[in-house]
This record gives structure tokens, sequence and C-alpha cells, in this order.
């Protein structure tokens, strides 16, 4: 090629490929998925992942053992000589087969050169002694190579021959030498932060359900050092953000069973399962989403039938424990193409809120739907649907303006958004508020100390025990002497079941605490339609105090001060105390101007003497003094 034309080229081999390199692969983890996409493309059974450290060498300054290279091996079909060339051209994509992972033609190449300066592939289709060999090399490349080098017979080396176990004839092997990107240090750290991610990308393939459509496939993670496997090989395990799945990576007791169950949403036959139609360029393609929210016994010690492990310390809360723990890993919509995980987008969660690690949404999309969800070229992310976990279309609508109509002027204006517009209201306004809120009502009564470790309801329940003993009796005193025990405790159980949705097991565990302990106050949050912040039940020996989970109050004063994030700063707790005093004095505002605006002084001498009466029992159940007598 003369300097003349070179002179005139669009792009820069080297430029691009430099470019390329920083097109940003979160970690190692990532850019090994683009080879494992390649691998179950094949049609591979079997994918081994080798990552291989040799032992300090004689005056070198590092003292452990450092990863020099990483391999994957597959036992798919193979590739012919001009295949092989291909795949390491960066953009090259191999065909518009709508049943495969990759489409870009950039998995292989960008994703090597992301982590390492050499990266040699060897494919066969007649057994690894015949294979096919071929490279692509950063510093040659920066010295002006242009094409990729033609394939050369060149076995299969005996060193990955002798590690692997399901060698087949035919397959596929990648090696990246020259290492300087990898973000662990040592062939074991290195896999066993691999794994996670790797069982969560690739969950439908490790255990395919029952007519998914999916092939088994099985990841082997191989830590080798000086040429010999050491400790720490295993397969991978599938990890399931929505923990519907038995034999997964969760932490006992939920290793074996689901630590969740499908959310009240579809049909009986497919439970937790929504099926959404989206079109996109003239053609209508079927979503699928699935949701789930943990077992009761996941976040409840007490759950009969269901005990912790003996080592889980049952005084500290379910976030804490291990399976807690890894369930906050996977917090986040799970966003699902051709059955390959593309992101666990956390943008749709309320990060300071504990209960976002107890749900599980998946959204299951065909990758004719890739434009549409916006899918990057190293299927990490998909733009669109992210920009949309905050979309308010209220915010965006002129004046009056119906939500169909201001579909119909996003339609109008192009903006390609709109594709997404009712998967993204579906998810905001109906899915994750129900189940929030169900998740919230299933912590009722739950508590990491004992009941009589609860100071606020002690206090209450020493008040009503003395007002009683005074001869003060209430509504529920009286309906106390007229029930039958049995009856009394059905009647709560019915009350916290059917009025504010909180499951059967969790209720009766409740329940029959409190009668043991002749408690007669309960204080729960529950969703109402109701302008007013609070409500009570008058049952059988039980004030039941309800505070409206949807009244703003709720938000900015409860919830600040009891959904305290783990390991809080002090300034951050400092806020929170602040914002929490300034709403109870919005809160005694609201009733001062309240009594203000009543226009009849009958009335608002009644309003300012049942004032009156509040703060004598606000005296009586905070400091045990009552001056009204």
């Amino acid at each position: 090629m003369t300097d003349a034309a070179t002179g005139y080229r669009i792009v820069s081999p080297e430029l691009t490929v430099k470019a390329m390199r920083d097109s940003g692969y979160k970690n190692t983890a990532y850019a090994l998925a683009e080879l494992i996409d390649n691998s179950i493309d094949a049609e591979a059974h079997l994918v081994e992942v080798f990552a291989c450290e040799e032992r300090p060498k004689p005056g070198e300054s590092h003292v452990r053992p450092r990863i020099e290279t990483i391999a994957v091996l597959d036992n798919g079909k193979g590739m012919d000589g001009d295949t092989l060339r291909r795949a390491l051209k960066f953009g090259d994509g191999r065909g518009g087969d709508s049943k495969r992972i990759g489409r870009f033609g950039m998995g292989l190449p960008n994703s090597s050169m992301s982590q390492c300066r050499r990266v040699g592939v060897w494919s066969w289709t007649n057994g690894a002694g015949n294979a096919l060999y071929t490279y692509l090399s950063l510093d040659e490349i920066l010295n002006g190579l242009d094409d990729v080098p033609e394939p050369v017979h060149q076995r299969v080396p005996d060193e990955w021959q002798q590690l692997s176990q399901g060698l087949g004839e035919a397959g596929t092997l990648v090696v990246w030498s020259d290492l300087e990107r990898v973000m662990w240090y040592g062939a074991a750290a290195t896999l066993r932060n691999t794994e996670e991610l790797i069982g969560r990308v690739y969950r439908h393939y490790l255990n395919p359900g029952e007519g998914s459509g999916h092939r088994s496939v099985e990841i082997r993670l191989v830590p080798v050092r000086d040429g010999a496997i050491i400790e720490g090989e295993r397969p991978v395990r599938p990890n399931d953000p929505l923990y519907l799945t038995a034999k997964t990576c969760t932490p006992p007791p939920f290793a074996d069973k689901p630590m969740f169950m499908p959310f009240n949403m579809g049909d009986g036959d497919n439970p937790g399962v929504v099926h959404m139609p989206i079109t996109y360029d003239g053609q209508t393609h079927n979503v699928i989403i699935r949701a789930s929210i943990a077992r009761p016994e996941a976040r409840q010690s007490d759950v009969s039938g269901h005990p912790w492990p003996a080592n889980a310390n049952k005084n500290v809360e379910p976030g804490q424990q291990l399976w807690g723990k890894h369930a906050k890993r996977n917090i986040g919509v799970s966003l699902v193409r051709q059955g390959r995980e593309l992101d666990l987008d956390t943008s749709w969660a309320i990060g300071y809120d504990p209960v976002e690690r107890w749900w599980g949404v998946e959204v299951d999309f065909p990758r004719e739907l890739d434009a549409a969800f916006g899918v990057t070229n190293n299927k990490q992310t998909a733009t669109n649907f992210s920009a949309l976990a905050h979309f308010d279309w209220e915010a965006e609508a002129e004046p009056g303006e119906t939500f169909k109509a201001f579909k119909d002027r996003l339609n109008e204006r192009g903006d390609p958004r709109l594709p997404l517009i009712d998967l993204a209201f579906y998810l905001q306004e109906r899915l994750l508020p129900s189940m929030r809120r169900q998740l919230r009502q299933q912590r009722v009564g739950a508590r990491t100390n004992k009941r009589h470790e609860d100071e606020a309801a002690n206090k209450a329940n020493d008040a009503i025990n003395r007002r009683r003993e005074e001869g003060r009796l209430g509504q529920t005193d009286k309906l106390d002497q007229e029930t039958e025990p049995e009856q009394k405790r059905q009647e709560q159980v019915d009350a916290l079941t059917s009025r504010h949705h909180i499951d059967k097991q969790t209720a009766e565990s409740l329940v029959d605490e409190d009668l043991a302990s002749d408690i007669r106050v309960r204080w729960i949050s529950s969703f109402q339609d109701s302008p007013a912040f609070f409500s009570i039940d008058l049952m059988a020996g039980m004030l039941q105090v309800i505070f409206n989970s949807n009244h703003p109050l709720h938000r900015e004063l409860i919830a600040v001060l009891e959904d305290v994030p783990d390991h809080a700063e002090a300034d951050a707790l400092r806020e929170r105390l602040s914002r929490a005093a300034n709403t109870f004095k919005l809160l005694l505002f609201s009733w001062a101007r309240m009594e203000d605006e009543i226009p009849g002084e009958k009335q608002r001498a009644k309003i300012s003497e049942a004032r009156q009466d509040w703060g004598r029992y606000a005296r009586d159940f905070i400091d045990g003094e009552d001056d009204d007598e």
C-alpha cells in the first residue's frame, strides 16, 4: 500500500485497536464472557476456562505466584481457515442466525485485546492434532500489521491437551498472553471473582429449564500453577438473581432450594410470568417479564419447618446473613438477551432501601430488539432500557396531556424511547411498587431482637395495662372480655392477612407470639388508599396502629428513621435526623393550619380539646404520667 493511500485512511488500524482496548469491559469476567458466547454459539457442551500462574523466578521483584496466561477451550464445532481468520477481525459479524448470542463480530478480538497484548487461537474440525492457528499481536499492529495472519496448521500444544477433560474431535482454544489488564493477581482469585458473574450470565445454559429452548452447557474453571491443576477447580454453578432455581451458588440453606417464590402475577399455569408485545420497525416481538420475591423463611428465622442454619446469628438482620449478602450482590433488573444476561441493571432499584435485595425481575428479549433496547457491542448493557429507569412521563407531558397522547407525540418525533415506554411504565408504576409493598408487609412482626426488647411496644403496653388497672377500659378491653381465645386469635390473623396483606405464616407467628406474651398493642405499616397517615384496628385485646405507607409522611419520617443503610456514615445519619425533625415540625404545622382554617368556634374548640386530650395520653405513654384526673 502506498504512502499516499495510507495517508487518506478513514481510520488508522493501530489507533482503532487502541480505542477498542479502551471501549470498556467492566472486568476480566465480562471479557471472558465474550469468548464463552462464541463457544455456546459453536454448540459446545463443555467450556473450560484456565487461569495459569507461575512462581516468581529468581531475581523477580514479586514474591507470590502471578497469573500469566488465561485460556478458554471448548468442544464446539470448530472453524475452517476462512472463518478463523475472520473471527479475529474487528467488526466481521458471521451472519444473521437469530439463535446466535453473538452478532456484532467484535467479541473475540475486542475482549482479548482489552486484557492482553497477544491472543492466539487454535481451531479444529478433525482432531486437535490437525488444528489451524493464527493470532493477533498488539505490538505487530502498532508496527503496521494490517491483516490477520493467514492460519497455519499447528497442533494444539500438549499442555492444553493434558489439562482438558473434554477435548473433542472439534473445538477451539483461545489463549491470552502478555496480560496487562487483568484485575486480579493469582489464578484462584481470578476464577473466584469470575464464577459468580459467569454463573449469573449463563444461568439459563447451566441449568436450562424445561421448554426454555437452551442447550445445557457446563463451564469448568481450572486454576493452574506451573502447568499443574491446583486446588480450586470447580464447575460454575448457576447464580439466579430471581432465586427460583435449586442447586445454585447461593449460600445454605438456599443452595439446594429456591430462596424466592414467583410473584403473584401472570396465570396459574405459569406464575410470576407476564408476556408483553413490543413493536419495533414494523415487527412485533414477545418480551417475557419474570418476577419473584423472597420466601418468608429467607427473612425470618421462626418460620415453622424452615429453621435457619445453626451457625446463623438470629439476632442479626437477614440482609447481613450470608444469603442476604449474596442477594445484595444481585440487586436490580436482570436484562436477558437470547438466554444470556447482558446486565443486572441497578438503575431500577432504590439504592438505600434494604428491601431491594429481596425481589428479582428478569426482562427477556430477542436479539431482533437490540436496537430498541440499545444493546452495546460488548453486550454489557442496553442503554435505552437503562435510561428509562427514572423516566417520568408526567414531567415531560404537556399540560392536560394523557399518557396515550404523550406516546403519540413521541411517535411523531421518532423518539427512540417509544418502543419501551409501556415496558418502563409497567415496571415503574405497577410491578415494582406492588412487590415492595408485599415485601414490607412480609416483615411485619419480624425482628432481630425479641419483642420485649421493643421499647415503644413495651412502654405502650405498660401504659395500656396501667390504665386498665385504673378502670379506664377501652373498646379493645371490653371486646376481650366477651371473646373466646381462639376467636380472638382468628380475628387478629384475618385482619393482618385480609386487610393488610400479610402472608398467613407471618401473621400467625406474630399473633401467637403476642398472645403468649399478653401484648395488647401492635404497630404495622400498610399501604392504604386513604389521605390519613395512620388508622387503627380495634380488636379483642389488641389495639393495632397502622401507619399508611402510601402517605408521604411514611417516606419522609418512618422510612428515614428505620430504613438506615448498613454502615451509614455519621454525616448521613445526621442528615436523616435533621430530615425527620423537619418532617415532624411540618406535621405539627399542618395540624395548626387545620385548626386555623376551621370556620366555627364550637368545632375549633372541639379540635383544640382533642389536641389537649392527645397531649395527656402522650404524656402517660411516654413518661408514665397522666394528670387528667
